[in-house]
């Protein structure tokens, strides 16, 4: 009976401190590197997110002006089909009216604007990429804009070029203090009648 007794003493005295010190150790272990996982994965899904989202902006943009663009000169005699002014284009043509004008330009950030996007550079310029039809108000097309470039091979085509950064910097990304950029070039073949003066 007594052993009995020594036998149960001995199977229920519990665990000591020294095993469940190793158990937190293990565990705190494995909550540290779950963490650090969760916290790598994370930063690159929002990393990926963003060039998705500067990609989409970049093909949405230059499908917007490549499709304006090939209504240019439509219905139109005597009156260049577009015009090219620095980082401006007009695109004319002519539907209900006698002359419409689609004009895209840039827009520079404002002071609110710049101070929404931290880590950028001081000398670094960033652009709204505005849309006005007629006369009515201008719309922001695309954010983030470094460059527009619009460049007439002919009176028939036109080569564009367009560079957006992304709105958040990368610590993971060396070049441009973190900022992502992507590029898209165009060449655009305006269909309509040629203009003569053009």
């Amino acid at each position: 009976m007594q052993i009995f007794r020594l036998q149960r003493l001995r199977n229920s005295r519990g665990t000591s401190i020294l095993e469940v010190l190793i158990a937190a150790l293990i565990t705190g272990l494995i909550t540290t590197a779950a963490f650090k996982f969760y916290t790598a994965m994370h930063h690159q899904a929002e990393t990926q997110y963003e060039v998705s989202e500067i990609q989409h902006m970049c093909r949405a943009s230059l499908h917007d002006v490549k499709k304006t663009l090939r209504m240019a000169g439509y219905k139109l005699t005597g009156h260049p089909p577009y015009e090219i002014k620095g980082d401006s284009l007009a695109i004319y043509f002519s539907a209900s009216q006698p002359v419409d004008t689609i004009l895209y330009f840039l827009e520079e950030y404002t002071d609110d604007e710049y101070a929404q996007v931290p880590d950028l550079l001081q000398e670094k310029q960033l652009w709204k990429l505005m849309k006005q039809r007629n006369s009515f108000p201008a719309v922001v097309f695309a954010n983030c804009i470094t460059d527009i470039n619009y460049t007439a091979v002919n009176s028939d085509n036109m080569i564009i070029v367009i560079t957006i950064q992304t709105s958040r910097s990368d610590d993971t990304y060396s070049l441009n203090n973190g900022f992502r950029t992507y590029s898209l070039v165009e060449r655009v073949n305006i269909r309509n009648m040629r203009y003569n003066g053009a």
